[in-house]
Parts: C-alpha cells; structure tokens; sequence
C-alpha cells in the first residue's frame, strides 16, 4: 500500500489471491459507538470519570468538542508504556453546563448530532447552535426534532427543524410515551437522554432489532430502566430523573470494523484472530449473515474482561470456505445495517444471487450508501442492483479486475473498497482514504501489514 499526498491509497492484491495463508492476530479498534455514550455520561456526572481506550476518530471528537464548549474539561492521553489510550473528563455535571459563545461544528457525525439533540433539548436554560459538514446536513433530523417538540422542545432550524444547523433552546421536557416506526437506536437513545431530566416514566417502543448501548450502559450506571420485547418490537422504560455518577468507562473494540478483517479471512486460505471485540447481539448479526454464507468462525473469552459493562470476546475467523449466497430479512437489517459494504463483498465470491432485503436506512448515511455500494461492486463488473430497499448481488467471483474508487468521504465504503481490492488481479486506487479515520483511523497500515 502506497499513500500519496493523502490524496489516495495503492492497494496491491495478496499475493497469491484467495490461496494466500494469512495467519494474523490484531487488535480490535475501539467501539464508536460506545467512545460517544461513554463520553457523554462523564460530561453529565460530577466531578472526575475516565475513558479507557477511547475511539480517537474524528467523529467522537465532535462529541468531545461540544462537551468541552459547555465548560467540561477533557484531557487526552495517548497509549504508552502498554497502556492504552485514555481521556479524562472533569465536569461540573449536567445541571452546570454553561451555553456555548459559539456554534457547535458536529463535522460528520450524525451520533452526535441526533443524541446531543436530544440531551440538549432537555437542559433547562441551555441555549445551543449547532451545524455539520455538507454530508451531515442533507441526513434527517426531523425524526428527533418531531417527537422532542411533542414534550415542549423548543427547536428551530432548517426546513422546519428537519435538517442541520438547529438552534435549541433547552426546556424542561415532559415524561411521555413514544412510538417510533423505525429500529432507529439514535432517536431512541436521544428521547432516553432527554428522558433522563424528566420527571416520570419515559416510555420508547420501536421494532426490535436497534442497537442497545445506551438502555445497557444506563442500567449499569444505576438507572431505572426496563426493556420488554413483544411481537416483534422492543419497549424501553426510563423513570427520571436521574444523573450519572461519575466512574471509569472502558471501551470494547468495534464489531463493525472487525468486519472488514473477518471478510477479508473468510475470502483467503488463513485465519485471522481479532481481539477485544464488543460481544453484543445488536452489532453482531453480521456474522450470522457470514456464517450462514458458510464461514466458520469461533467466540473465545477475551483475555480480560474486567470493568467492562459489555462483553467481550475474541473473534477468530477462519478462510477456506466455499461460499454461498443467502437471503436475509428486513428485520434482522439493523443488526448488520453498517456491515452492508463490506457483506455486498463477501457476497460478490459466493455461489449464486444473495438479496438483502429492507436497507432503506443506507440511503441516510454518510452518503446514499445503498447507491455507493451498487457503485463499487459495478466498477469491477458484478451483476448488482437494487429492488426497492433490497440489495442484491450476483456471486461466484473468483478475482476481480484493478479498479479505482471514489468513496465520497464515506469510511466504510473506503474500507470495503480496500478488502476489494485485495482480491484483484492487479492494484487498486482508492481516494480519499483519510476518511476512514471516523471509525478507524489507522485501518490502511494494519490492512498494510496482513499481506
């Protein structure tokens, strides 16, 4: 792999194609998801928290950034001498947040943009603007803005409140029911967190399926909290008020982004071993969808598990397997929905047509991912199309022609474009690869040194 001017990435082909033997052991990047919550909840308590291991992309520093614009002091240490990464969080608690002077820039991250909604809109005398870049500004607010002005929000922004920038005006909310039509885990965690200052029961019923870190990370931290499942939806109880205590978070590796180098050893001869992996029903249904493609693939416990509020494991995956391709349904789609890319590449070598069905939610992504994926395997000559919100892939590659590929600053799709292209009959250019630092920034140098 070759950089240049950080304008793009050479990816060579392993060196044998699909016959190579790869035999890695890495270590999982941490979870963003979690890095973003983790952050949050010290930034509401009082006094000192830590964060072990946070994700340091780009998209949690937008978190980062805001918490400190309201007063809260967060120190970074990098990792050194065998530990790992960590951020101090000194705050005057939720209750002394002080109005930022200036806008608040959420850059491209839409966890930020959509909880923060929530969690300001719900702070009493709190008095907040706030933007994105380009791509975040044309992605749906309005799914958070609607319900929050149910329960006395005072929201002002784009096109009615329904895009970036927002001007909120935080109010004293009221506890309520909410129904929510789609498996959203950010506009659930957003009317949860604004739930958290309300006096009474709040009550979020949404199909089941979304992520569910907030609902866990709560209920470890002490807070009222039920979760009930019931004909396909999932109903979260939150009795407020309530503050979080401050304490040390650590941070489980990221599933999403132990995805790509699952599929890249699913496609090789080799096995790769993938350690610290967050263990979490809600994020790993793409191995279910790999492992009923035909890959074999094992949990074992992590070395060390202690003062986690997730489980952890280690994920080994092993390459060899001929291929299938399968079909999925749309209510298991939120429990792989961000894995899409890099499943459509798994797919393009197995045996006959997989359909994805139900990936509407692609289309508010970084980019219309849905079309972006259709773009990628298109450049190498797949047989794909889309059939309303389905995907499907005709399989049976073997390996691909060199191709170069413009992921319009969506991470996953440059990533997903990289595994690609190890399996090409020649190299690959990829721009842009910068953009993958939002979830995994320095995905091009560990893809560098497995083959």
């Amino acid at each position: 792999m070759q950089n240049e001017s950080g304008k793009r990435a050479i990816i060579r082909p392993l060196p044998q194609g699909r016959q190579t033997e790869l035999n890695a052991r890495l270590l999982c990047p941490p979870d963003k998801s979690v890095t973003h919550r983790s952050v949050m909840f010290a930034a509401m308590a009082v006094g000192k928290s830590e964060v072990i291991n946070p994700l340091m992309g780009a998209d949690c520093k937008s978190t980062m950034a805001a918490m400190r614009a309201l007063g809260v002091r967060i120190e970074e240490h990098q990792a050194s001498a065998g530990k790992p990464a960590s951020i101090t969080v000194q705050s005057p608690g939720w209750d002394g947040w002080a109005s930022p002077l200036v806008p608040l820039d959420f850059g491209n991250s839409g966890t930020t943009a959509r909880l923060l909604t929530g969690l300001f809109a719900a702070t009493p005398a709190l008095f907040v603007t706030c933007f994105g870049d380009a791509s975040l500004s044309t992605r749906p607010m309005g799914r958070v803005v609607t319900p929050l002005r149910a329960i006395g929000a005072k929201i002002m922004g784009r096109d009615d409140g329904k895009l970036l920038p927002l001007a909120i005006s935080g109010q004293q909310l009221r506890a309520t029911e909410h129904s929510v039509d789609k498996a959203t885990a950010q506009v659930k965690s957003a009317l949860l967190l604004a739930g958290l200052n309300c006096s009474g029961v709040t009550q979020v019923t949404l199909p089941s399926g979304s992520r569910d870190h907030t609902e866990k990370m709560l209920a470890a931290l002490g807070a009222d909290i039920d979760v009930a499942h019931l004909g396909g939806h999932e109903t979260v109880s939150l009795r407020g008020p309530f503050r979080p205590p401050a304490r040390q978070h650590l941070v489980p590796g990221d599933p999403s982004s132990a995805a790509f180098f699952a599929v890249l050893a699913a496609l090789s001869s080799g096995r790769v071993t993938i350690r610290g992996v967050l263990d979490n029903h809600t994020r790993t249904g793409f191995l279910e969808i790999l492992s009923r493609m035909g890959v074999n693939f094992e949990r074992q416990p992590a070395d060390d598990t202690t003062g986690y509020l997730e489980s952890v494991m280690d994920l080994v995956v092993h390459g060899g397997a001929s291929l299938k391709a399968i079909e999925t349904e749309a209510a298991a789609a939120p429990t792989f929905i961000d894995e899409v890319p890099i499943l459509a590449v798994a797919a393009l070598f197995a045996q006959g047509v997989t359909r994805m069905r139900g990936l509407g939610e692609l289309r508010v992504k970084e980019s219309d991912r849905l079309a972006k994926v259709v773009e990628l395997l298109k450049v190498v000559g797949a047989n794909v199309w889309t059939e309303g919100d389905d995907l499907l892939i005709e399989g049976g590659e073997r390996q691909v022609s060199s191709f170069a590929f413009n992921p319009d600053e969506d991470h996953r799709l440059a990533m997903s474009a990289a595994i690609l292209a190890k399996f090409a009959n020649g190299p690959c250019e990829i721009a842009d690869p910068e953009c993958a630092a939002v979830s995994f920034p320095d995905f091009f140098e560990v893809l560098s040194h497995l083959g």
